[in-house]
């Protein structure tokens, strides 16, 4: 959808209509998360209680990335249909610009920090001495996963401005 389609379905078509064409794709993409997290609980959960253990304190650090994401998307989207809405189109890219740079700038610094903290913030998260070993095995992979999601989330706010 080009920009002057995107500009008219918000402006000018009836709400149930806009609703539909920009809810579809976002409950399309928030199912598909929510399949692969119901199929790779059944799988790790068949590899045993340790490793189901691991995926589970790592779920809540990988939500924390994913919020961020969110965080900066979510605002951002919401400064910039106002600015859209006015025509400023010059400061709206400016705003489009520093969100993305911000979020993806935190959302590093935050992996960064989580990899280097990782066995504490295990410990803290509630991980015990047999699962451990396979959530430091679990969490380098898991952030490079999750620092494309978020980057994912936070682009995904901004895809109809």
């Amino acid at each position: 959808m080009d920009g002057n389609k995107k500009m008219a379905l918000l402006g000018s078509a009836p709400i149930p209509k806009a609703l539909l064409a920009l809810g579809i794709p976002t409950m399309i993409g928030m199912l598909i998360h929510a399949l692969y997290n119901l199929v790779d609980t059944y799988f790790v959960g068949g590899l045993g209680t340790d490793q189901m253990g691991a995926v589970t304190v790592a779920f809540p650090l990988g939500q924390i990335v994913v919020g961020l994401g969110l965080l900066f998307g979510n605002g951002a989207a919401a400064y910039l249909s106002r600015l859209l809405g006015r025509g400023d189109k010059d400061t709206a890219n400016k705003v489009a610009s520093t969100a993305i740079y911000s979020g993806v700038s935190i959302g590093a610094i935050v992996i960064l920090f989580s990899v280097i903290f990782l066995e504490p913030i295990l410990k803290q998260a509630g991980a015990i001495e047999s699962v451990m070993p396979y959530g430091n095995h679990l969490h380098p992979h898991l952030y490079r996963v999750l620092y494309f999601q978020r980057v994912q989330c936070h682009y995904e706010q901004h895809r109809f401005q």
